[in-house]
């Protein structure tokens, strides 16, 4: 299982995004990989920030994505996942590191369900515990 965090889906919603992201989707089944509730409500606040047409237009976007690519496969912010979030937030703290909320709540999802990591931005997870996968990087996890 692999859960894919927020800027990848951003990126491939994006007007141009980068073919090796469509490369890499194309290697994995898509039964593979999910995404988590709370990469829908980052993606969903930003598009409630756009200007009306565009607002809609990518809502829509999104709702298709979650509700048919994505069917059976948006992983909750649980209680398994909450407690996962603590032991977290503790062990960033303890060593000094500000993780984003949403950042951590993902890797706290990735971590209860027994989930790889796929992101861009990997060295933000290192201390959480949880292995990361760079769809742009060098395709080994971390």
């Amino acid at each position: 299982m692999i859960l894919l965090d927020t800027p990848i889906l951003s990126s491939l919603m994006a007007p141009d995004p980068d073919p090796r992201l469509f490369r890499w989707f194309a290697r994995h089944p898509a039964a593979l990989l999910h995404i988590s509730t709370v990469t829908e409500a980052e993606l969903l606040a930003a598009a409630a920030r756009l200007p009306e047409g565009k607002r809609q237009r990518s809502i829509a976007q999104i709702d298709a994505m979650v509700g048919e690519d994505f069917a059976g496969r948006v992983l909750p912010l649980d209680s398994a996942a909450a407690r996962d979030l603590a032991a977290i937030l503790a062990r960033s703290s303890r060593a000094g590191i500000r993780l984003p909320m949403a950042c951590a709540q993902n890797a706290a999802i990735a971590r209860a369900n027994g989930a790889r990591l796929a992101t861009l931005s990997p060295t933000i997870y290192a201390h959480t515990g949880v292995e990361c996968i760079d769809p742009l990087g060098d395709q080994e996890p971390r």
